[in-house]
């Protein structure tokens, strides 16, 4: 969060924290259905908070970052140009398949996100999301239901702004800074279309590794041109 708020600063843009208040816009249907899945409920509730805050005026554009999203390279990010009225984070996820070769996944996601006032993809996102929701059986929601899966499915149709600056840190990936793997970083940079200033470390998958998220954290912060 400390680098998110210098990314602000550098580049003049107010930054504001939202902690456990932000669930407080969900509706209390949507909250029992996904129950402990607070991830689920952050996919709606990062949405209202957005579309409340650009509709009390307070801003031209409001840009999402999660928690767990580090800006390590701030110069190389900025927020989109006008014509962009909505976008969205781009991670290229690597993996091994089962024949343990490295396969690389591009999907969009919301960890980094923001949309213009008067945008029409957030009021169909919130509405979306909601719908979906509703009609979903809770035993099989999974956690990136609506929120990744989501909006990659989306982007495939139709192609949302995406910023391929803003990416994420698989575990894989993970493994591959910290140990200096030459096949994964290979895999990457040919992947890669531009130097990653900032990504999600998907803090979630590794909530008992705090020692090595240290470590990534530190590695992450020597790519301050970025990292490709």
């Amino acid at each position: 969060m400390a680098s998110v708020r210098a990314w602000a600063d550098l580049h003049g843009y107010a930054y504001r924290f939202v902690g456990d208040k932000l669930f407080d816009v969900v509706p209390d249907w949507y909250m029992a259905k996904v129950g402990k899945r607070l991830p689920v409920a952050a996919d709606l509730a990062r949405l209202i908070w957005m579309q409340n805050l650009l509709a009390a005026g307070e801003a031209d554009v409001v840009v999402w970052a999660d928690a767990d999203f580090l800006v390590f390279a701030p110069e190389r990010l900025t927020v989109p140009a006008e014509g962009s009225s909505s976008f969205f984070g781009r991670e290229l996820w690597l993996q091994h398949d089962d024949s343990g070769r490295v396969r690389a996944y591009r999907n969009v996601h919301n960890a980094y996100c923001g949309f213009r006032i008067g945008n029409p993809v957030l009021p169909f996102l919130i509405d979306t999301v909601e719908r979906l929701v509703a009609r979903v059986d809770a035993t099989h929601l999974a956690p990136q239901f609506v929120g990744p899966k989501l909006l990659t499915s989306l982007h495939n149709i139709v192609g949302f702004d995406v910023e391929e600056r803003a990416g994420a840190i698989s575990p894989l990936m993970m493994d591959a800074l910290l140990n200096d793997d030459h096949d994964v970083m290979a895999a990457f940079k040919s992947r890669q279309q531009a130097p990653l200033a900032a990504a999600n470390l998907c803090a979630s998958l590794h909530v008992e590794d705090g020692l090595r998220m240290t470590a990534l954290l530190a590695r992450l912060r020597e790519f301050r041109n970025g990292l490709t």
